[in-house]
């Protein structure tokens, strides 16, 4: 094999390596996430109630 060959087979190797690397750290970025239940039930208890009511306004 010519120095050419082995230079365009490391380099075709290497980048699927670094695909590789790249397509992990992306699947890994994001969890999917929700609301965490035991802190709105503490929040809505604790949350003082004028502040979630509108004034009533008689027209």
């Amino acid at each position: 094999m010519t120095p050419e060959t082995l230079i365009v087979i490391f380099v075709i190797a290497g980048s699927g390596g670094a695909l590789y690397v790249a397509w992990r750290a992306d699947k890994n970025a994001f969890k999917p996430t929700g609301p965490d239940e035991e802190l709105v039930k503490r929040f809505v208890e604790t949350a003082p109630l004028h502040l979630f009511t509108r004034p009533h306004r008689d027209l």
